[in-house]
């Protein structure tokens, strides 16, 4: 009866620990730095009045259109 017992306890543990035991931090922090890893691609924009390509995040919008500087957008 006691062997009964503490199979059952084995099995509802190994249970417990494949369905709902949380990841440790190690794998926690191991998934955040794959995440950080992954290389951001820059997204290349023609300048509408010169055509010299510059990043998204540098380029001017102005009236929906892309410049490369205040220059070329006609702004102080």
């Amino acid at each position: 009866m006691l062997m009964k017992a503490l199979v059952l306890a084995l099995i509802l543990f190994v249970i417990y620990i494949a369905f709902f035991k949380k990841p440790s931090n190690i794998e926690t922090k191991n998934n955040k730095q794959n995440k950080q890893k992954a290389p951001k691609g820059d997204v290349m924009i023609e300048c509408e009045k010169c055509e010299t390509f510059v990043s998204e995040d540098e380029a001017i919008i102005k009236d929906g259109k892309f410049y490369c500087s205040k220059k070329c957008a006609g702004l102080k």
